[in-house]
């Protein structure tokens, strides 16, 4: 039987139907739901009562896992397996983050547009989000469609980003959000890289812009005018025509493509209410191949 994909959005967004992930997919299986994500960047599977392992072996089908160490708290506060990025407001007591607690404070950078782990010199291919519990009001993710900002892109503005590079540097937009300390650790673990401004989509083939918080200027350009050109190509790439925004139901598995798309949480209210979501990461490492799955990087959340 043929994947069964239901489009929510006329080119961002399908819910795929039908799957219990909970079950090992076969390989055509996995290539079917591939294929779907060079259409669809995000690809949502509903009602899945899965736990952490069946959710990284689900995402291993799809590229190398990463293993996160998260830098806001220290390994023994750590609610999760260490592959699983804790996209959650609670302690390690299942107690909900204070205000001006520090974790609390960093997750306030995932409300900026951003690409998952664009930081790092090897960055994210997919993301899976998995819901436990969600919030009354607010917590939507929303996901802007990079390929269809460069396709809408002005002549000028296509003429001028072709070739460009952009430097990365987490430890600048944690600066742009309030966070100044860092360890010597941390600022070697996360030391600046490069990355190219527009990408060609190894399954669709479409060019992208590749955009993120993380990105700090333009290569080879004065720093003012880099920081100008990112601010209106942003600007630009999320504009509402580009952007489809997810309203959560608990057990929503998402999976989207961050060679496609630049996305970000919004606010949940109150804040107090508990939030608690599950995430594995694949990398883009074009060097993988299927069945050969072994973590290749350890990198921060």
């Amino acid at each position: 039987m043929s994947l069964n994909v239901e489009a929510v959005h006329p080119f961002i967004a399908a819910r795929i139907h039908g799957l219990d992930l909970s079950k090992p997919l076969s390989d055509e299986r996995i290539v079917e739901i591939e294929q779907a994500s060079g259409q669809y960047p995000v690809l949502i599977f509903p009602r899945q009562y899965i736990d952490d392992d069946q959710l990284l072996a689900f995402a291993a089908g799809f590229g190398p896992l990463q293993i996160a160490v998260s830098y806001s708290t220290r390994p023994e506060d750590h609610r999760l397996a260490p592959m699983i990025n804790d996209i959650s407001n609670l302690s390690k007591e299942n107690q909900t983050y204070r205000p001006g607690d520090r974790r609390r404070m960093n997750n306030l950078t995932s409300r900026r547009w951003h690409s998952d782990a664009s930081y790092l010199p090897l960055p994210a291919r997919y993301s899976f989000l998995l819901s436990y519990i969600v919030p009354a009001v607010g917590g939507q993710t929303q996901f802007a469609d990079m390929r269809a900002a460069y396709d809408n892109l002005p002549d000028h503005l296509r003429k001028v980003v072709e070739g460009l590079s952009c430097h990365y540097d987490i430890m600048a937009s944690r600066a742009a959000a309030g966070f100044y300390d860092a360890s010597d650790e941390e600022r070697k673990a996360l030391a600046p890289c490069i990355h190219e401004l527009v990408r060609t989509h190894a399954i669709s083939r479409r060019k992208s812009l590749y955009l993120s918080s993380h990105a700090t200027h333009v290569v080879g350009w004065p720093e003012p005018e880099g920081r100008d050109l990112l601010r209106e190509l942003t600007e630009f790439a999320t504009q509402p025509q580009f952007v489809y925004s997810h309203e959560w139901s608990v057990r929503d598995l998402v999976m989207w493509d961050n060679r496609a798309l630049m996305h970000r949480g919004r606010p949940h209210i109150p804040e107090t209410d508990v939030r608690e979501m599950h995430r594995a990461t694949t990398l883009d490492d074009r060097t993988w191949t299927r069945g050969s799955n072994q973590p290749v990087a350890a990198s921060v959340a």
